[in-house]
C-alpha cells in the first residue's frame, strides 16, 4: 500500500473518529441533531472531509476495499458540499449512526492488508 493511501484512510478514520466524538457529545440523540446547528455542520463537515479523501484514494486500494461503498462516499460528500438544503436528516442520522462506524472498521481492516 502507497503511504499517500494509508495517510487517507488514517484522515478518514480520524473523521469517523470525529463523528463519534460528536455522537457521544450530543448523546446520539436525533432531536439534538434536528436542532443543533453546529451539531448538524460539524458531522457534515466531517461527512464532506471523509468524501474528499476518498475520492482521492487509489484505484488499487478501492479494489481491495470493494465492500467499501466508495462510490456512495463520494455521492454523500457531493450532496452535503452542492445540494445541503435538500440533504434528509433523517439518512444522515443513519449514516451517522450506522455507516459511519461501519466505515470506520473496514478502513482498518484495509490498513492491515
Amino acid at each position: 500500500m502507497k503511504n499517500e493511501d494509508i495517510l487517507l484512510i488514517k484522515k478518514m478514520i480520524k473523521y469517523c473518529d470525529d463523528i463519534g466524538t460528536l455522537m457521544t457529545k450530543f448523546d446520539m440523540d436525533f432531536e439534538r441533531y434536528k436542532t443543533d446547528i453546529s451539531f448538524q455542520y460539524s458531522c457534515n463537515m466531517c461527512i464532506i472531509q471523509i468524501g474528499e479523501l476518498a475520492n482521492r484514494v487509489s484505484e488499487e486500494i478501492k479494489g481491495t476495499g470493494k465492500n467499501i461503498p466508495w462510490r456512495a462516499i463520494k455521492g454523500m460528500r457531493n450532496l452535503h458540499a452542492h445540494d445541503y438544503e435538500n440533504v434528509d436528516m433523517e439518512i444522515v442520522w443513519n449514516t451517522l449512526l450506522e455507516d459511519i462506524p461501519m466505515l470506520r472498521e473496514s478502513l482498518k481492516k484495509l490498513l492491515q492488508y
